[in-house]
């Protein structure tokens, strides 16, 4: 994997296209590759403060076993993983924007994809509508073809970017002004009244016993068909192959019995060419 992310225009959201030309003010991009990494504890805690509240935040035990899935050697029937953590120092010496996500390819025979899983973004104030939350949409694209690579796929192979977020309700302003940039951007949501996601019980596992059991959060996928973004449906059998592949994510690092109500839920999704809508993020 390269020591740093690429900034390719070609790779950026059809509602990213203005960052291609940004003026980023002397700001340099940093990939995280351990939690040796001196900037590796400023990002977790950046994002922690952002999504450790809502429980949407994993815990420093699940991120050191995912930074191990990239010098892992693959394994029949087992999808490649490769975690990632980029931070953009401004000339300050200061964070401007934290992201991680995970790229998941399956090995041959299995059919030639990538599913990019969009972990967290945050965007310092100063440099939001700057263009920088831009790349750090984009970046994710050249892991996935590093990854289908490494699995012998053709990299230009289908990428689907897919993040997990809240529904719209109103209120939240915050959480309002993230699903308006997704839509901007061109990423489309997977209907929930077709698809009702759950994303997993992020907390340690002797909170989860204390209560009862695992507590699956019900969000929603926000996507990018990476060159099909017009299109306002897809297959229910590629949602359900994107959602296996977020769930095979989550299973190498938590506990089957934590997972076992997500893998039933899916059970009842439906399947086959069936088109399932794609919506903007902002509908209720």
């Amino acid at each position: 994997m390269s020591h740093a992310p690429k900034l390719l225009a070609s790779d950026l959201a059809p509602g990213d296209q203005r960052s291609a030309g940004a003026d980023l003010g002397g700001i340099v991009f940093h990939l995280v590759e351990s939690t040796q990494d001196p900037f590796f504890q400023i990002g977790f805690d950046k994002l922690t403060e952002i999504f450790g509240p809502r429980g949407e935040m994993e815990t420093r035990s699940v991120l050191e076993h995912r930074f191990r899935w990239n010098t892992a050697p693959s394994r029949p029937s087992r999808p490649l993983f490769h975690y990632s953590m980029i931070l953009a120092l401004n000339p300050q010496g200061g964070v401007s924007a934290a992201r991680d996500y995970t790229a998941i390819v399956h090995a041959p025979p299995e059919r030639a994809s990538a599913t990019v899983h969009l972990s967290h973004l945050w965007i310092h104030p100063d440099s939001r509508r700057t263009g920088l939350a831009g790349w750090m949409r984009a970046f994710p694209v050249e892991t996935a073809r590093t990854l289908l690579a490494r699995a012998r796929h053709s990299i230009h192979a289908p990428i689907t970017l897919a993040g997990e977020m809240e529904f719209p309700d109103g209120k939240d302003e915050a959480r309002n002004i993230r699903l308006l940039a997704y839509e901007k951007a061109g990423y489309l949501k997977v209907d929930p009244r077709v698809i009702p996601f759950l994303q997993p019980d992020f907390r340690e596992p002797s909170a989860i016993d204390a209560s009862g059991g695992p507590q699956p959060i019900p969000m929603t996928p926000i996507i990018r068909r990476v060159g099909h973004e017009s299109e306002t449906s897809a297959p229910a059998s590629e949602i359900r192959t994107l959602i296996r592949d977020l769930y095979a994510m989550y299973a190498d690092t938590f506990r089957p019995s934590d997972m076992a109500p997500l893998f039933e839920k899916c059970k009842s999704y439906p399947d086959g060419p069936t088109p399932v809508p794609l919506i903007p993020p902002t509908q209720p």
